[in-house]
Parts: C-alpha cells; structure tokens; sequence
C-alpha cells in the first residue's frame, strides 16, 4: 500500500512540477476552463433566483376588478352580486379602498409620501378566482364585468406571472442544454491540451517504456495534470460567478429601491459549488485519460 501511494505522490508532485515550470501556459489553461465554466454558472444562479422569485407570485387564475373613486356602498354590493352569480365566478374577495392603502404602506418605500396626501387614490376592488384558465373564456368573463356600471378597469395580473414561469422552465432547459456544450469543451480543451504534452514527451515516454514502464505508469503524471488543471479551473469559475453575482447584486439593489421588495440573485450553496468544481475536475482527468491512451495506442502502432 505504501509503494501505490508513493507512486501516486510522485506523480502529483510531477504534474504540479510541470505546472509550476511553465506558469504562462497553465494560468491561461486554467483561464479557458474557468471562463467556459463560469458562464453557465453565473446563469445558473441568475434562473434560479428566478425561479424562486417566480415561485411566489400568484399564478391562480384570478382577476383584479378595480371600481370607479366614485363607487358608493350600493355600487360595491351590486357589483359584488353580479361577480358571485357570474358561472366563470369561483370565489369573490372584496378589498377595500382604505385596506389597499394600507397593504401599500406597508409593502412600498412610497408610505411618507401617502401619509400626505389628502386623500386616498385607490379604489375599491374584487378579486375574482376563475373555473377558467383558457384565454377565450377568461377574455369574454372580463369583457362582461367591465361593462358592468361603475367598473373602471379590469385586469388579469396573474397572466403575466404565467409567463414568467414559462420563461424561467425554458431558461432552465436552454440552461442544461448549455452546461452540456461548455462542459464538452472543457473537456477537449483539457484533453488537447495534455495531448499537446505528450507530444512533446514522446521520446522520453518511448524510452521509458522500453525499461518497463505500463502504460498506467505513463498515464498517471498527466491524469494528476488534468486533475489539477480542473480543481484550479473549477474554482477560479466559481469565484468570477461570485464576484460576477456580487457586481449585479449592487446594480440591482439600485435598480430595485424604489420598489418592495429588492431583487438578488442567490449565490449557490457550499454543496453545489462544490459539485461543480468536482465535476471539472473529473471533466479533466476523463479528458486526460482518452487522450493520453489514444496517443499510447500511436505511439505503439507499426510505422
């Protein structure tokens, strides 16, 4: 057991060596993969805060009647009745003018500026939930109740919280589709490389065959080599994803601070970033292997 992990340690030693001795070309090795990993990262952690902000709005089917500021009481139960008795109706909430002030207040960076006004601007409302969801149904159920007297406006605010989740799914799929060509050219890109390397030791590889040498002898120093060039390339992504979410975190939160609630996109958890960087990793030994062995294969072909 002692003798495998010397060979093992020597090995390490020897792709760390050859590393160290060319600086320039390993850093910008390293920068290739770090670039194609960082990408779908960075995404990565942009869909899912995404999605997870998408997850919380209110994507039943429901409508929002707003009435006139002029709306009496006798307005309010009148068209109260008529949303129950409607056959698209599933349930009516009635939110009053005074409440939804409130609810803003309380939601908005806008509460001083409403403490002085002179009056409320909001109106009354209804929020009507649907049996339908289909447009056509949906779109006829809205046209009659913004005939009905005294309503100002009707909308659907739910339809776009729909389609959010639709886009947030295919930005998902289009995603992995993505990870799958960056993590194929992080892996020729590592293969080349220590292909590249072989090349340039062949004689020194042929002649160390020739005392004995297996081909897991040869092969070992330059899986060592991928492997490091992964761990490096994995991490250095991670960090550009992280200062990358940093920057659009500070941009963000001067976008959003006017609004409600301020948008951030979620850095990933200690577990997946560490996935990742196993994964590219492993990308680079895999890469490594298939080439070191293909080159093994020629150089032990008849001329």
């Amino acid at each position: 057991m002692s003798a495998w992990f010397r060979l093992h340690r020597l090995a390490l030693a020897d792709a760390a060596r050859r590393m160290a001795a060319q600086p320039l070309a390993s850093a910008l090795a390293v920068a290739v993969v770090a670039l194609a990993v960082a990408l779908p990262v960075l995404a990565a952690m942009l869909v899912g805060s995404v999605s997870r902000a998408a997850a919380v709005l209110d994507t039943d089917p429901h409508v929002n009647v707003f009435l006139a500021l002029d709306a009496t009481d006798d307005d309010v139960r009148r068209i109260e009745a008529a949303l129950k008795a409607h056959p698209e109706t599933a349930s009516v909430r009635f939110v009053p003018r005074a409440k939804a002030l409130e609810e803003l207040k309380a939601t908005s960076h806008l509460a001083e500026l409403l403490a002085n006004l002179d009056r409320n601007p909001l109106p009354h409302a209804f929020s009507v939930r649907t049996k339908a969801t289909d447009a056509a149904r949906l779109g006829a159920a809205r046209a009659e109740w913004a005939k009905l007297p005294k309503v100002d406006q009707v909308s659907a605010e739910f339809e776009w919280a729909e389609k959010i989740s639709r886009w947030t799914r295919f930005a998902e799929r289009a995603l992995a589709a993505l990870a799958i060509l960056l993590a194929a050219a992080v892996f020729f890109i590592v293969g080349h490389l220590i292909r590249l390397q072989v090349l340039t030791m062949r004689d020194e590889i042929e002649v160390s065959q020739l005392i004995g040498a297996t081909a897991a002898d040869v092969r070992r120093p330059f899986l060592y080599h991928g492997l490091l060039q992964g761990l490096a390339g994995g991490g250095v992504a991670v960090g550009l994803a992280v200062l990358g979410v940093a920057w659009l975190n500070a941009e963000l939160q001067v976008l959003t601070s006017s609004y409600a609630n301020d948008f951030k996109i979620s850095f990933l958890d200690t577990m997946t970033t560490g996935s990742i960087v196993l994964a590219v990793a492993f990308l680079g030994i895999w890469g490594a292997w298939l080439s070191v062995s293909r080159e093994l294969r020629r150089f032990s072909a008849p001329a």
